[in-house]
């Protein structure tokens, strides 16, 4: 029993979860308290695309495929990011997860036209503790496309695991979830943490960008110790660097 309690105290993972719940209860903001609760909320305002065109990252010939991203160039994130900067969306990012953080992902993500139950696309959670994904749906409302599942407060509950199967949750009815259709322009931010997803069994294609947040620190799964591999494996971007040189150049959309 010892030495259980005392794997469980010397766990990164394990304390990292408690203290982020501590934390936001003492000091939680109101502009992220749908987000601490549920595990996910939708901004209220709408992206404007203004000055923003991404034609051609959903030019397809055709979507025979079941997922897929494209790269956002650097030119084009810029322009993304400072509207987001605006927005207040940033702000309430680190008001989430802190004032050092880390951007990647940066991607057009579609989802095609063929059925898909694996990999991300069924009930899982990322294993890579408290991380903020946000979607910025790019076409119009449509219930035949597929939706963003999100299991509410999950994002709470998982505290720990060992294998890959331990993320991964196929049995779980697909009627417990929130299902989320976003407009064109809405602004998605869910926490990853918490089980998201579910099959995918709709043929209609849809896509959005995809922002991924992640926090930098002691207790974070991004440390001093890893932090320059992971840089160069996921190609990270540090946000305070990105957003410094957005103010410098004066970036308008």
């Amino acid at each position: 029993m010892f030495s259980y309690i005392r794997k469980k105290l010397l766990n990164r993972m394990f304390i990292h979860q408690h203290y982020f719940e501590i934390y936001h209860k003492l000091f939680l903001k109101k502009n992220i308290k749908d987000l601490f609760d549920n595990g996910y909320t939708i901004y209220d305002k709408k992206f404007p695309f203004k000055n923003i065109n991404l034609d051609k990252y959903l030019n397809y010939f055709d979507y025979d495929f079941d997922v897929d991203r494209k790269k956002i160039e650097m030119v084009d994130l810029k322009k993304i990011y400072a509207v987001l900067f605006e927005m207040g969306v940033i702000s309430l990012i680190k008001d989430y997860l802190g004032r050092k953080i880390y951007s990647y992902d940066n991607s057009i993500f579609t989802l095609g036209n063929k059925i898909c139950h694996n990999n991300s696309m069924q009930p899982h959670h990322d294993t890579k503790f408290r991380r903020i994904k946000i979607y910025i749906w790019l076409n119009d409302k449509d219930i035949k496309t597929h939706p963003l599942y999100y299991l509410k407060k999950t994002h709470k509950q998982i505290k720990n695991w060992n294998k890959y199967e331990e993320t991964r949750f196929p049995n779980i009815d697909k009627k417990k979830f929130d299902t989320i259709y976003g407009e064109k322009g809405s602004i998605i931010f869910f926490d990853t943490h918490g089980i998201h997803s579910h099959f995918k069994t709709t043929n209609v294609p849809r896509s959005v960008i995809e922002l991924t947040f992640e926090a930098f620190g002691f207790l974070n799964r991004l440390n001093k110790k890893n932090i320059e591999n992971e840089i160069a494996r996921l190609n990270l971007i540090d946000l305070d660097k990105l957003i410094g040189v957005l103010n410098s150049s004066n970036i308008r959309c």
